[in-house]
């Protein structure tokens, strides 16, 4: 990127690459992760994931995406490569030292827009006791749009994605669910409590759909 809008766009802009590229692909999954450890650091990873017929239509990955902005933040970028599950996983992590600074990194993966919204790790101390939490909003109401820009829109005839959501749809013959998955993912120290559907251990997930019509609180 390198053109002076804020370095946080750079993480959205892996989501947003995938999500382009994704217009004729079959499948795409993409995971926010967020682990802490006993003394408030830890790590934050986004992940994306294609399957292999969304690789096969652009062979190019590795040379289309442009990731000099998120090396030079101090994330970590592994991939694009493919995994045992099947699927061709692009792999961003980023250390944090305290709660705190968990909250300005996983505010990175947002932008103005996105629709990850007020994440962040929180850690009380009394007598012998620590207690850890996280919270966060996601909120798909936007839909897709939501991972798109101006100048992106710009250069694809208006539309921030190259097509609206409707026509992705019918060209593929699903459901934008069904297409995009999204899981959150929150693991910390102790017993963990939480409205999550799913369990984890020490932790808890969430696999907001993008067609809720309401947001969803974490």
């Amino acid at each position: 990127m390198g053109d002076g809008r804020p370095r946080r766009v750079a993480v959205r802009a892996l989501l947003l690459a995938l999500v382009v590229l994704a217009a004729s692909a079959c499948r795409i999954r993409t995971e926010v992760t967020v682990d802490v450890t006993d003394d408030g650091s830890g790590v934050v990873g986004v992940a994306v994931a294609l399957d292999a017929d969304a690789t096969a239509r652009v062979p190019g990955l590795a040379e289309e995406l442009r990731l000099d902005d998120l090396l030079a933040t101090g994330w970590t970028v592994t991939g694009p490569a493919l995994e045992a599950d099947g699927l061709t996983w692009i792999r961003a992590t980023k250390p944090f030292a305290t709660p705190e600074e968990a909250g300005r990194v996983l505010a990175e993966i947002n932008g103005e827009t996105g629709p990850f919204r007020g994440f962040a790790v929180t850690r009380e101390r009394a007598f012998a006791r620590t207690r850890f939490g996280f919270a966060g909003t996601i909120d798909f109401t936007g839909g897709l749009e939501q991972f798109g820009d101006q100048a992106l829109g710009d250069a694809l005839d208006g539309e921030p994605l190259g097509e609206d959501v409707s026509a992705i749809e019918a060209r593929l013959g699903e459901t934008i669910d069904e297409v995009f998955r999204f899981r959150v993912a929150v693991r910390l120290p102790g017993s963990v409590e939480s409205n999550a559907p799913g369990d984890l251990a020490n932790g808890a997930s969430w696999e907001p759909r993008l067609s809720a019509d309401a947001p969803v609180e974490l």
